[in-house]
């Protein structure tokens, strides 16, 4: 059974969810919440910074994060203890989401880095859940949050992402940018390449090559590519066994590629823009209608309803 020593003799036993069931009780008092501002006070600490939660609300909140986080970085990374999930782990739980509204990563933080707080302060433990200034860890998701709020004024397509693509310096990242543009991919979705989602078959006295990939909600879809796009893929995952790059690196090479090539920088997101106007622009002209090529695009992109990808097409 997983056993975390505290330096006070403290243990913290059982299943990495039992672990935080037992932390979620300290945090809120007792499950008593709504400690007294005085009191943390008293106990040295900040209206801002302390270990409590509470209010109730906030207590399910952060603890479904908690628990998601919980769950991910066990079947991701085999991690069964809280005091050994690092930061490089909420790294990739961050990059899962990262799709949220930025209230909804901004909140993913808070909740991870109360975590942490609780941790240190409440039980003494020695753990790093992220740097403020590196970007580390659960700080992600506020440099992602950053981002779609910027994007929120300069949303939309990149005015040439072949370009961008040419501009950008590290090889990796080509790939990854690639993917989004020429394939419609989310950064989790190309981030989860593996092995197995390299998928090839033959139609049409030809062969065809494409990834499959686990979307939003688990809906797996495969998206077709060139043969030199497919290529690359394998190659990148023959060597690494994934595609491996770091979210905040890609989103700094994007922004110097687009500034680069004379354009707005529209981040990760645009290059999806990019794929959703050009395939609908091609499944259009080869005489398809509509609706059977709005379809199409939205199933490509893993959308659950048509209504979603419009806003990609540029139609409110």
């Amino acid at each position: 059974m997983p056993t975390i020593k505290c330096p006070d003799g403290r243990t913290i036993s059982g299943s990495i969810l039992g672990q935080l069931n037992y932390v979620l009780k300290e945090a809120t008092n007792n499950h008593k919440f709504g400690i007294k501002v005085r009191d943390i006070l008293e106990e040295g600490y900040t209206k801002q910074e302390n270990p409590y939660i509470r209010s109730f609300k906030t207590a399910k909140e952060y603890y479904g994060i908690w628990k998601n986080l919980a769950i991910y970085v066990k079947k991701e990374f085999g991690i069964n203890r809280l005091d050994e999930i690092r930061p490089q782990h909420i790294e990739k739980f961050i990059e899962d989401k990262a799709e949220l509204s930025p209230k909804q990563l901004k909140n993913i933080s808070a909740a991870i880095g109360k975590l942490e707080t609780v941790l240190k302060e409440k039980f003494g433990l020695s753990v790093d859940y992220g740097n403020k200034e590196l970007i580390t860890g659960r700080w992600l998701a506020n440099k992602i949050a950053s981002e779609m709020d910027y994007q929120g004024r300069e949303r939309g397509a990149y005015l040439d992402p072949q370009a961008v693509v040419r501009n950008l310096s590290n090889p990796i990242h080509k790939v990854v940018a690639e993917l989004q543009w020429k394939a419609g991919l989310r950064i989790h979705e190309v981030a989860g390449l593996r092995k197995h989602s390299l998928k090839s078959w033959s139609s049409g006295g030809g062969v065809h090559y494409g990834v499959q990939v686990r979307g939003k909600g688990g809906y797996v879809r495969t998206v077709e590519v060139s043969k030199d796009l497919f290529d690359k893929v394998s190659s990148l995952i023959e060597e690494h066994g994934r595609i491996d790059f770091k979210y905040q690196d890609y989103l700094y090479d994007l922004m110097e590629a687009s500034y680069g090539s004379g354009q707005p920088y529209r981040g990760s997101h645009g290059l999806r823009y990019n794929f959703a106007q050009e395939t609908y622009k091609r499944f259009v002209d080869s005489g398809m209608g509509h609706r059977e090529a709005l379809k199409n695009v939205s199933e490509l992109m893993g959308h659950h309803r048509p209504e979603i990808t419009l806003h990609y097409l540029g139609v409110r």
